[in-house]
Order: C-alpha cells, then sequence, then structure tokens
C-alpha cells in the first residue's frame, strides 16, 4: 500500500535518548531524572524513575541530556 510511506516516524536525533538514562530540565526550573522509555516528535516523554513510570508533556521540557 503506497499510505504506508506515510508512516509517522519518530525524529532520528530524539531516539538516540532511547533506553538511556536521561535528566530533563523542565521550563519551570524542576528536574526529572530516569530511564527513558518512549518520546516523540513533540518531546512528549515516558521516564521510568525510582518512584514509578512518570508522563511529561513535551511543552514543559527545555532540554534532555544523557547522562
Amino acid at each position: 500500500m503506497k499510505g504506508d510511506d506515510k508512516e509517522f516516524r519518530v525524529n532520528k536525533q530524539f531516539l538516540k535518548f532511547k533506553n538511556r538514562n536521561v535528566l530533563l530540565t523542565l521550563k519551570n526550573n524542576e528536574e526529572a531524572r530516569g530511564k527513558l522509555i518512549s518520546i516523540d516528535n513533540y518531546l512528549n516523554t515516558v521516564l521510568q524513575t525510582e518512584d514509578g513510570i512518570r508522563f511529561i508533556k513535551g511543552t514543559k521540557i527545555a532540554f534532555i541530556a544523557m547522562e
């Protein structure tokens, strides 16, 4: 099917963070640390933290750094 060529793909630069320990700095100066389970093109992320699974909306993220 030709429509499969338009399949949703996550930016390759975002994928380098997947399954790695990361530090997220949020726009309200909070920090979140954990293993990045999932990320999309809007920077919506799912982290596995010591306290469990945490979803962070991409509009709240200032930057992401690998630890």
